[in-house]
């Protein structure tokens, strides 16, 4: 199965996170149409190539062949739900919803359909090539047995989308399903990814700093099960220096992965090893262009993605009880 030819992508949302999907999808070639689902229905600040609507109505009559949701993540669900419904291929911005009752109602969708649509979680740290490494090494016992792991990420929120109030972002708005828990869930991904489920999950989070927010700032989650790890995740808005850090400890050795420094090592009895350096395995630009491109393939072959919805479920659900909700 491939994709007809001129292919039809709709992309829900006209955001920073949206425009980037935009350039991907159109460099990789495949697509040759671009329909873009924004409300407002302002078009003077956009690409002559893209055809504009303003409700969910006129997307789904213009027949896309796959479908991007990079709108504010409460508003997901609202365009999300409807796309798979029609079995339109959907690729989702993470999380993929914000809300118990929404996440019960996509996995009660999904799970009824024989042939559900072809999608993908936009997770995208999972495709970098240092954290892959990570991945691997844990997997062919490289520390041992993992006993407790620290996962770190943070950054002052107005450093994130220079030129643009960070008061008027969605980061900043809980009903838009801001707050760190949800905004930065690649860590929650992470842990998952990295160890695989678990059923206990404690946190402490808040809006602790002077930033004018209304949704948390800070939240330390942990993650539990019997047989281990147990696995600590920090999250801030506030750190003044980027940090996105993760450590390891397993009985036979410690492994760190630090994407500032651009550095991955491992330490055992016999001493430290960097294991990866190269900026190219630390770019997170290329991540989002590698997802993209899974994504367009995987649904020009009706073949499944590496991360599906149900999977980006499983991450969001671990968020909700984080939240506690």
């Amino acid at each position: 199965m491939g994709l007809r030819s001129p292919a039809r992508a709709l992309v829900v949302g006209y955001g920073s996170i949206a425009q980037r999907h935009l350039e991907n999808l159109r460099a990789l070639g495949t697509i040759h149409e671009f329909v873009v689902l924004r409300p407002s229905g302002r078009t003077h600040d956009a690409p002559a190539h893209l055809r504009f609507v303003t409700n969910l109505g006129e997307a789904m009559a213009a027949k896309p062949d796959l479908a991007v949701v990079a709108s504010p993540s409460a508003a997901h669900a609202e365009a999300l739900l409807p796309l798979l419904e029609a079995r339109i291929p959907c690729y989702v911005e993470k999380p993929p919803v914000t809300s118990a009752a929404d996440a019960e109602r996509l996995r009660a969708l999904v799970s009824s359909q024989p042939a559900p649509a072809v999608t993908l979680t936009g997770c995208n740290l999972r495709f970098l090539p240092s954290l892959r490494r990570l991945h691997e090494l844990l997997r062919s016992g490289a520390v041992g047995r993992p006993v407790r792991a620290t996962l770190q990420a943070g950054q002052w929120l107005p450093d994130w989308r220079p030129g643009r109030d960070y008061r008027a972002s969605y980061s900043a708005k809980a009903s838009a399903g801001g707050g760190v828990i949800f905004d930065l869930i690649h860590e929650i991904d992470a842990a998952r990814w990295l160890f695989g489920e678990f059923d206990q999950v404690r946190s402490i989070a808040g809006k602790l700093s002077s930033l004018e927010i209304d949704a948390e700032d800070t939240a330390c989650v942990l993650l539990g099960r019997r047989a281990g790890p147990i696995v600590m995740i920090g999250l801030d808005y506030v750190s003044r220096t980027r940090v996105r850090r993760y450590e390891v400890v397993g009985d036979a050795g410690t492994l760190t992965w630090d994407l500032a420094a651009r550095r991955l090592e491992l330490s055992t009895a016999q001493g430290s090893e960097v294991l990866d350096s190269d900026p190219a395995s630390f770019d997170l630009g290329a991540t989002y262009k590698a997802a993209m491109s899974e994504f367009v393939s995987a649904v020009g072959r009706g073949a499944p993605t590496s991360q599906d919805i149900l999977d980006g479920l499983a991450s969001t659900q671990l968020a909700l009880r984080a939240k506690g909700t």
